[in-house]
């Protein structure tokens, strides 16, 4: 989806990581499920969230790839949720600001739930 936006040679390489189980609160804990399989190091990387509200996930996702040795590191965000940030995540790109409401859609979910939906929903 995102490379076909890109005017620009990129190879893209994806990240598992989670600290949300059933519920609609981060539970304080980042699974990182799968990480990066190709080499970056020395490469320009550009991390892309769907969403940083913890900035628990974006910040153990960040500190692994740093320890990958890229040439530069930058973190882009669709939806950003300070309102629960417990840590601070230094977020070069975002694009929407959001209110503390739990969201879903567009590859958001609940559970499991409504992540096929075409756009994105407040949940409750």
């Amino acid at each position: 989806m995102y490379k076909r936006q890109l005017n620009i040679p990129a190879e893209l390489e994806f990240v598992r990581a989670a600290s949300y189980g059933a519920g609609t609160a981060s539970s304080g804990r980042v699974r990182l499920a799968h990480m990066v399989e190709g080499t970056i190091a020395d490469r320009h990387v550009l991390l892309v969230e769907d969403i940083v509200d913890s900035g628990r996930t974006a910040q153990a996702v960040t500190k692994r790839v740093r320890q990958m040795k890229p040439a530069s590191l930058r973190l882009a965000a669709l939806l950003d949720r300070p309102a629960r940030r417990a840590v601070d995540v230094k977020i070069d790109f975002r694009g929407f600001v959001i209110p503390d409401r739990f969201v879903i859609g567009y590859g958001l979910d609940y559970a499991g739930l409504y992540r096929e939906l075409p756009d994105i929903h407040s949940l409750g």
